[in-house]
């Protein structure tokens, strides 16, 4: 099976679409990043391809579309393709791309998300998160999963896990991983949140014998950065502190955090971290940080629907220090996540359909 996957070049999307052919068997793989002249460009396409989106278009016009909307380079770059049979895209800027390409190389569309505003029903097959399930009847081209696919597994963190406590010299004491994200519209850490969560957390090493481990996200406030990095730098209790897109040993630090942690926090503001979390086979604590609010972000369905079937367990900072506790001595095992494999399989019986 031939592959092309367009990126958008976002971390998050990157990481779904990485995911998904990670599991596909006998997979072949061509990244192409999509980049436009304009924004605006990018925006009218959409909006052509919401209306045509349907319609087998004439070669040459659509070799037209690409050219007006692509930069020179991507346009480059997929002109040189010559055979595929999924193209796989996540994300809504590249979701119009994909269709057009899927005319001109006769292949599979498949996308991760509801594209928007272009939506799902000209794609072959659309995987969707919960908070996308807008209509109750099952659509053939919808495969439903309950978060994000993503690169990790069970198996993949435990094989790591002896290797990278041996490379960093770690001690056998149980260890704490922190995945801090940072704002969005609904929700943001503050300063004080982090001195909090500091507070908590230092409390725990001292009474549970626990190691944290802690990495920030880009969309982490700078403020936030450089308070957290004051204060963890140097405690004995936090032998890994890692800030994105600075240089480490570590071939992917991120995941090794993963990997060592025998318990995750993640800050609830992060679904994309929140599904990584989940599908690592650990206990996992979803922390809020915003105020209470009667209309919550469609995230929260997901995370109400994970707790119920013991995915993960969501708390506020006042209650976290006993979430810890429960987290590291319990031992009731916990449900991974599976949206990887299953969307890897509605890819292929889609192969096996057509």
């Amino acid at each position: 099976m031939r592959v092309i996957i367009l990126s958008d070049n976002k971390p998050g999307h990157y990481k779904q679409s990485l995911g998904i052919v990670e599991r596909l068997p006998n997979c072949e793989t061509e990244w192409v990043t999509v980049e436009f002249r304009r924004k605006w460009r990018d925006n009218l396409l959409r909006i052509f391809m919401c209306v045509f989106g349907g319609m087998s278009l004439p070669m040459s016009f659509v070799q037209t579309l690409l050219r007006w909307s692509l930069a020179d380079d991507t346009y480059s770059a997929l002109t040189t393709l010559q055979t595929a049979d999924i193209i796989l895209s996540t994300g809504s800027s590249v979701a119009a791309v994909n269709l057009l390409l899927g005319q001109i190389l006769n292949a599979k569309s498949v996308t991760c998300r509801r594209p928007s505003p272009l939506g799902t029903r000209y794609f072959d097959l659309a995987i969707l998160p919960m908070f996308s399930w807008h209509s109750k009847r099952d659509k053939d081209n919808v495969c439903k999963t309950v978060g994000v696919p993503n690169p990790i597994s069970p198996d993949i963190l435990n094989a790591e896990q002896k290797q990278l406590t041996q490379e960093l010299n770690l001690t056998g004491c149980p260890r704490i991983g922190i995945l801090i994200g940072g704002r969005d519209r609904h929700e943001t850490i503050t300063t004080a949140d982090a001195e909090a969560l500091y507070k908590v957390c230092k409390g725990a090493a001292a009474e549970l014998k626990v190691q944290a481990l802690v990495t920030t996200s880009p969309r982490t406030p700078t403020d936030v950065v450089e308070h957290l990095s004051s204060m963890l730098k140097h405690a004995d209790w936090c032998p890994l502190f890692i800030e994105p897109n600075t240089p480490s040993a570590l071939t992917d630090p991120y995941q090794a955090i993963l990997a060592l942690s025998d318990l995750l926090i993640v800050t609830a503001d992060s679904f994309s971290m929140v599904c990584e979390a989940a599908s690592s086979g650990r206990p996992v604590i979803v922390l809020t940080l915003s105020r209470e609010r009667t209309k919550k972000p469609k995230r929260y369905m997901v995370y109400e629907s994970m707790e119920q079937h013991a995915v993960v367990r969501q708390c506020r900072l006042d209650s976290l220090k006993q979430c810890i506790v429960d987290g590291i001595t319990s031992r009731v095992p916990n449900t991974p996540l599976r949206d990887t494999e299953t969307a890897a399989e509605a890819i292929n019986r889609l192969m096996i359909s057509s």
